[in-house]
């Protein structure tokens, strides 16, 4: 069981694409041909999305007539650091809203103005909570097609481009990935992939089902988004003489010597590399928005979880969940588990894990980074990098252990602004060398490495595992170069190992100040 865990979930943290190296290649090579074309709001976004600096002062004095038309000039202005309500001529954001009315936002026969109009209020800072988005995501869902996908427009035909679009806004509102509507759109998108891996606009399309750039990279946009690997979508077997079938694969046979990203394999009507800049973003791990003020969800959602039942351990690794109660629900498909929710008068209770169900004083509980919450665990909102524990037992018995002995090491960092600065051998027994770990100043999207030994003073061998208690940035501890709460290895008696520890910020963190942690080492005997 761990065995497989751990393969999942590095899948996904490292998100290879199948092969990273021919991706990262690839997407170097459409990054310079996109520095060719002219300037325009997708091409921006995908430049940031590689870490380039963009200027977008073409876009001071952009007007528009329609809502949508604002939407992906806020996005562009906001993924090059600038203020959407300041930078330019007018106020982008409340030019946006000006179309709004009490049900929705752009045309009442349109759905995509309100898709992408959540999309640009979100990156521009504006809260989940705020009526326009609020109103506009009511009308999307609503708008939802019985088959499971969204069309342009309102009674419209639904295609994948769209409904990837509103699987990226959903999940930007806070709406769980656990949640019928977004299983829905999943299940559709599935259903219209093509046998090449790739995806048509319209898979019942009387005007042609051929797989295209442009749907390829908004799909794997959506799957980004829901924090999963894009290559682990295929479609029955690879085609002769084709090397893979899911939609990454697809994508890359498209890109030309030039590195532009053709529509469609030439010859194809109306062809042109106008996928290219969706490509580099869908390739990059990104989705919309690239980037944002801090309004929605766009910040790496991924939280840490550990699930241990009566018998021990059932699970470990990491997930994009919204609320605590929604870990469990999506680390099941991981782990194999079975389990059952109940709904009361109170809200959402875990009644079972397995074949502990609640009875008596026994029941399960949950904690985050290490506290007990007052609030249910589906009312309990996740933002990213917390760690989730979940274990059977009654309501004051202490969280499980992770094995038979242990040490720690203190852990430190400051985070700043970006531009700142005995009487024989005992059976079990093992040290860590360094009593401290202190990362020094580090700014958001930088790491720093440390490391410590690890000596097993014992006569036997010993598994060990690791635990992390303190200030929650110390969740995206990296020891060997996997997060914290997977890392296992065994040490055999007598022996001592160095072991590499990597503390990573996100790019979105703005949590500044001095921060202390405590990283423990669990041996358990073998």
């Amino acid at each position: 069981m761990k065995k497989i865990l751990i393969g999942v979930v590095l899948a996904g943290v490292l998100f290879s694409y199948a092969k990273a190296d021919t991706t990262s290649d690839a997407v170097a090579k459409a990054v310079a041909y996109l520095k060719t074309q002219g300037n325009e709001a997708t091409k921006t976004m995908a430049l940031v999305a590689t870490g380039e600096t963009v200027d977008v002062s073409y876009l001071k004095s952009f007007t528009g007539t329609t809502a949508i038309e604002y939407a992906k000039p806020i996005m562009a202005i906001v993924a090059a650091g600038e203020n959407p309500s300041t930078y330019p001529a007018q106020d982008f954001v409340a030019k946006l809203k000006s179309f709004t009315d009490s049900t929705q936002l752009g045309s009442a026969s349109q759905v995509n103005d309100d898709i992408w109009g959540i999309l640009a209020l979100s990156a521009a800072g504006v809260q989940s909570s705020d009526s326009v988005i609020q109103n506009s995501k009511a009308f999307i869902l609503a708008n939802q097609n019985a088959d499971g996908g969204w069309a342009w427009n309102t009674g419209g035909t639904s295609d994948t481009n769209d409904t990837a679009v509103a699987i990226m806004v959903l999940l930007e509102t806070g709406i769980a990935r656990s949640e019928g509507a977004i299983q829905k759109a999943i299940a559709y998108l599935k259903g219209a992939q093509n046998t090449d891996g790739g995806f048509p606009y319209d898979p019942v399309s009387p005007f042609g089902t051929d797989s295209d750039g442009n749907s390829d990279a908004w799909v794997i946009m959506a799957i980004n988004k829901l924090g999963e690997n894009s290559t682990s979508w295929t479609k029955n077997g690879p085609p002769a003489g084709e090397a893979s079938n899911n939609p990454v694969g697809h994508l890359l046979s498209l890109q030309d010597s030039d590195g532009g990203f053709w529509w469609m394999q030439p010859p194809a009507d109306f062809n042109n590399k106008g996928a290219t800049a969706d490509a580099v973003i869908a390739l990059s791990g990104k989705s919309f928005p690239v980037a944002s003020s801090g309004g929605g969800n766009s910040s790496d959602s991924t939280v840490f979880y550990r699930i241990v039942g009566s018998s021990g351990e059932i699970c470990k690794g990491g997930v994009k969940a919204a609320t605590a109660m929604e870990v469990v629900v999506l680390a099941a498909s991981d782990c194999a588990y079975t389990y059952e929710i109940k709904d009361f008068s109170f809200g959402k209770f875990l009644s079972r894990i397995n074949n502990d169900a609640s009875e008596g004083l026994k029941g399960w509980l949950y904690r985050v980074d290490g506290v007990l919450p007052n609030v249910g665990a589906a009312d309990f909102a996740l933002s990213g990098g917390e760690y989730v524990l979940w274990y059977y037992g009654e309501s004051d018995d202490p969280p499980p252990a992770l094995g038979d002995v242990s040490d720690s090491v203190d852990l430190a960092v400051e985070i700043v602004p970006s531009g700142s600065g005995g009487g024989g051998t005992p059976d079990i027994a093992f040290t860590v060398s360094s009593s401290s770990v202190n990362f020094g100043k580090l700014v958001p999207g930088s790491s720093a490495m440390g490391q410590v030994t690890l000596k097993n003073e014992g006569q036997k061998n010993l598994n060990l595992q690791a635990e992390i208690t303190g200030n929650a940035v110390f969740n995206f501890l990296k020891i060997e170069s996997v997060i914290w709460n997977l890392f296992e290895t065994l040490l055999s008696a007598g022996a001592q190992k160095n072991v590499g520890l990597q503390l990573s910020l996100p790019s979105g963190f703005n949590s500044f100040g001095q921060r202390q942690g405590t990283l423990i080492f669990w041996g358990t005997a073998q």
